[in-house]
């Protein structure tokens, strides 16, 4: 395959380079707890893709050129404009990342008694809904292997719930693309299904558009029909089936900070207009400055471009294809991020012993890597043992959009490679101190010499 990335590099940033001794060291000054090893002592930061991304020399342009102001500045009709033209949605407010949006939007709509279904909502989602009384249902597809659009929806599941809840007080969120159903995709005829469940019981549907653009790529790809057209096109009918949507900027805006709550309920949009200036600050800039919001405009109509998104889900199957030459077991086919088996990696740990921590201390020991994990990371009871051991232990490697080039991908790859020929030698954990968080969680190895 003819690959390269559809950019050239204008301003470049060193990769932080500390030697494996200084990185073994780091790592147990931190607890052995990747999560608290400073940005600046990490060489391939893969624990995210939001708001990590490269901005473009006409977002920094943008930025600087426009002018300041919060009640009605220029920058917010440049804002809104662009989304209107993306989403189809005549109502758009901005907000200052995903979260602010999911927070406010929740206040509004949900209670004590109300239901939320969905996909698999994102865990600040979850957070949000039912820090307001609701109770988040989660109906997602049955996985088949290789299959297309394993983000989809399961609609026979979702109508004999909605026969069981109020309809009255019950809304569907969708999560394009699903980040635990391993970052795929849902499909068109998916989304127009659950669009007509949710008519037909008068429920709202409402999307969590972060991966939209990656989500509108495959459907362009994996769908025979949609070949030939743009996935800006696709986008818009995919809203079209939506009664709004919320967003983070951070990932397919390209941007650092920044993004919006869209809409075409004219009641709902009111609501969320007056919540919105009790925690985020006027409807004209909902806590952005006016570069922000300008490089959100631009970085959402570059984000959308097929020349773009064709790179950015490339590189993320060659990234693929790459882990797998390196014997590293990846859940296929490839969506907006790449799921490893940590527990198939490290077949000699117990899941008590979560090899998958055992591994992202490996990969920052070997080569300066940093990952994230997937679910119940650190559920354990008063003994120390997992309470529901998971066959299927995943870490997750997501991949900053314009950042890493296709040679950090093939190095991190032989980094990988050097990991698992010495395998055995890799120690499972135990936790030390929870602290309530995996973030803060102090561990420690089960045997002294804990990788080779």
């Amino acid at each position: 395959m003819s690959f390269m990335e559809p950019f050239r590099i204008k301003t470049v940033e060193h990769l932080p380079n500390p030697t494996r001794e200084e990185r073994l060291k780091l790592l147990h000054e931190s607890g052995y707890n990747p999560f608290q090893v400073k940005d600046k002592y990490v060489t391939f930061d893969l624990w995210t893709d939001s708001g990590t991304a490269a901005m473009s020399h006409h977002q920094w342009a943008a930025m600087l050129e426009t002018s300041e102001g919060c009640i009605s500045p220029d920058s917010f009709d440049t804002f809104a404009d662009t989304i209107n033209r993306l989403t189809g949605f005549p109502h758009i407010l901005p907000v200052h990342q995903g979260r602010a949006a999911e927070h406010i939007l929740f206040s509004v709509l949900a209670e004590p008694g109300s239901t939320v279904f969905s996909n698999t909502m994102y865990i600040t989602g979850r957070a949000n809904a039912e820090l307001n009384g609701a109770v988040v249902v989660d109906v997602p597809s049955q996985q088949v292997e290789g299959g297309d659009f394993n983000g989809d929806l399961d609609c026979v599941r979702l109508q004999e719930e909605l026969r069981r809840v109020d309809v009255g007080k019950s809304m569907v969120v969708m999560t394009l693309t699903s980040n635990n159903q391993a970052g795929q995709p849902v499909s068109m005829a998916n989304i127009k299904h659950v669009s007509e469940i949710c008519k037909t019981h008068d429920v709202s549907l409402f999307m969590d558009g972060c991966r939209f653009a990656e989500n509108a790529y495959f459907i362009k790809t994996r769908t025979k029909v949609y070949r030939d057209v743009s996935a800006r096109d696709i986008a818009l009918e995919m809203f079209s089936h939506f009664d709004g949507m919320y967003m983070s900027a951070k990932k397919d805006g390209l941007c650092n900070i920044g993004g919006f709550f869209a809409t075409r309920l004219s009641d709902v949009y009111g609501q969320f207009k007056r919540r919105m200036t009790y925690t985020e600050g006027n409807p004209s800039y909902g806590g952005l400055s006016s570069r922000d919001l300008e490089a959100v405009a631009v970085g959402l109509w570059e984000g959308t471009d097929d020349r773009y998104l064709k790179y950015r889900i490339e590189i993320l199957a060659m990234f693929g294809d790459i882990l797998k030459k390196a014997g590293v077991p990846i859940v296929e086919p490839v969506g907006s991020a790449i799921y490893i088996n940590a527990a198939r990696c490290l077949p000699h740990i117990p899941t008590e012993q979560y090899p998958a921590w055992a591994l992202h201390c490996a990969l920052y020991i070997e080569g300066g890597i940093r990952c994230s994990h997937v679910h119940d990371v650190l559920k354990v009871d008063s003994t120390n043992k997992r309470e529901d051991p998971q066959p299927q232990h995943f870490i997750r490697l997501s991949i900053p959009r314009r950042t890493y080039t296709l040679s950090h991908l093939i190095h991190i790859g032989d980094i990988f490679k050097n990991v698992l020929e010495k395998r055995g030698s890799i120690s499972g954990f135990c936790i030390k101190n929870s602290s309530g968080h995996y973030f803060s969680a102090v561990m420690e190895p089960v045997r002294k010499c804990f990788v080779g």
